[in-house]
């Protein structure tokens, strides 16, 4: 359904496939040359992306990954400039 290359650029990644893993439901992405990649493999690249620690003593990787989804969703998030 999308046509963006990676799906860390897809909005349906950040909103649907989080609210769908929550739900219990699998979700696994087609990249751009054919493979598979788990959502939970997704995510972590994304972290990593974003420059997010892998380790912390006082998070969880589940929390990490939320932060995660947050930012990505801050940065692609549509945004309505104001009027002049």
């Amino acid at each position: 359904m999308c046509a963006e290359r990676d799906p860390l650029n897809c909005h349906r990644t950040i909103l649907v496939s989080r609210e769908l893993e929550k739900a219990g439901v699998p979700v696994t992405h087609i990249l751009h040359e054919g493979s598979l990649e788990p959502n939970r493999q997704t995510m972590t690249r994304l972290a990593s992306d974003l420059k997010l620690a892998s380790t912390d003593l006082f998070r969880s990787p589940d929390e990490l990954i939320e932060d995660a989804y947050e930012k990505q969703g801050s940065r692609i998030a549509y945004v309505r400039l104001p009027s002049k």
